[in-house]
């Protein structure tokens, strides 16, 4: 397929400067006395993207991905590299970019629409849809620094996504707008979709970028490290995330597990909080797909496998093993062990170790989720618990509310009206023969 942005070794380099005053020293020497620190925030960049596609680029904090959607749009040049594209770009960059916080709304829309290369009486034929789409009401007619964050991004958006854009490049905008007009936007981006646009996406939304991405880059350090599938790519992102919130816990002094070589085909396990009494040990746990592949990134309803290793250091009798997974917000969504499964150890000696799988199909709804690991007797007693043991994004192709996605069937039943029984049949206006009509779709 033809190539609708192409990125050839691009490079950005900011100096750092320690004290104002040192960028006049060194440009007064004529840089022989060098004051500067060089920082590159992206380092030989090349990738292209295929016209009609929607391409998530994902990354931690301070990766470049701003800087190089900057580059891309053009409000920033390189320091090396190219960067070439075909057709109109429209940019929806950080939030209030290219807005007059002195104009007004229905200004704003004027002049943003004027530098995307609109006329003005083709700007007159879209305002109407542009106004139905912010939805911001009297507030149009108002200066913009009178808005709201929400306000900025509903006007900014509904500018760029109506020009009909050859390529529409967005950089967490999205992040500020409540849940119906998330919605409303990506509905509107599989439009542009549908139509042939090429859509540019960075967002740290896992359950955004798999839903409406065929493919996905991964930025660290400037640099691209993974370039592929979003569901694979995203995966590579939230172990990248756990490194990071695992060695922050190091460094907090939170407790973690280190590796043992009778569980060595079970990831290690840390943890937000551990307590027990030391009669058993939980060694080793991880969260596997129908391919045995360890994810962090699942789609609702796929169905999963969670194991765990359990070294018991004295015999107990007949232990029990769970898990718990709770929401974001800490509501308990799902748990079960394996009392409730009615499955019988009986008694356990003491260097011994246990496995157990416990088979789902994750019909959770998109959040993140944590899930705590526990052994323990049947009457409760905490031999070992691991509160966040693990961590697991749920994402979802359809939209759903709450913390279960419950899979409905919905059908539906359709009937004529009464007829009217004064009049012969051939006499009657809209004449219909009652029928029932019935349609399965599944959530």
């Amino acid at each position: 397929m033809t190539a609708a942005l192409r990125v050839e070794n691009v490079s950005k380099q900011y100096r750092i400067y320690t004290r104002p005053g040192d960028r006049l020293k060194e440009s007064l020497t004529r840089g022989r006395l060098r004051r500067h620190k060089e920082f590159w925030a992206l380092r030989d960049l090349s990738f292209e993207i295929e016209i009609g596609t929607t391409v998530g680029i994902v990354g931690p904090n301070g990766c470049g991905k701003s800087t190089l959607l900057q580059i891309i749009s053009g409000t920033l040049a390189p320091t090396h590299g190219d960067v070439w594209h075909e057709g109109r770009i429209a940019a929806l960059l950080e939030l209030g970019a290219g807005f007059d916080p002195e104009f007004t709304g229905v200004e704003n829309v004027y002049m943003n629409a004027s530098l995307l290369g609109l006329t003005r009486k083709e700007t007159d034929t879209l305002f109407p849809a542009i106004e139905r789409f912010a939805e911001i009401g009297p507030f149009l007619y108002q200066p913009v620094k009178t808005y709201s964050s929400g306000m900025y991004v509903r006007l900014a958006f509904a500018i760029a996504a109506s020009v009909e854009p050859d390529i529409l490049i967005i950089d967490e905008a999205l992040a500020v707008g409540d849940a119906v007009f998330q919605h409303r936007c990506l509905r509107r981006i599989n439009e542009l979709h549908e139509r042939g646009a090429t859509v540019l996406f960075v967002s740290h939304d896992a359950a955004a970028v798999r839903a409406l991405c065929s493919r996905a880059i991964l930025l660290r350090g400037g640099s691209i490290i993974a370039d592929g599938k979003p569901a694979d790519v995203l995966n590579l992102y939230q172990k990248i995330i756990m490194e990071r919130e695992q060695a922050y816990e190091a460094e907090a002094g939170v407790p973690s597990q280190q590796p043992s070589a009778a569980a060595e085909t079970l990831a290690p396990v840390s943890c937000a909080y551990r307590h027990g009494d030391g009669s058993a040990e939980i060694i080793g746990a991880e969260l596997t797909d129908a391919t045995q592949a360890r994810v962090e990134v699942v789609e609702s309803g796929e169905p999963l496998t969670l194991r765990i290793a359990v070294r018991f250091h004295r015999e107990v009798p007949d232990p029990v093993i769970g898990f718990l997974i709770r929401n974001s917000h800490g509501i308990h969504a799902y748990g079960t062990n394996t009392k409730e499964q009615q499955l019988e150890f009986g008694a356990v000696r003491g260097g011994e170790l246990v496995e157990v799988s416990f088979a789902f199909h994750c019909w959770l709804g998109v959040d993140q989720y944590t899930i705590s690991l526990a052994v323990h007797s049947r009457e409760g007693l905490a031999y070992d618990w691991l509160d966040a043991a693990l961590f697991v994004r749920v994402s979802s192709s359809t939209l759903t509310e709450g913390v279960a996605n419950l899979n409905a069937n919905v059908t539906t039943r359709q009937r004529a009206l009464p007829s009217d029984n004064s009049q012969p049949e051939s006499q009657r206006e809209g004449a219909t023969i009652a029928t029932d009509h019935e349609t399965v779709s599944y959530g």
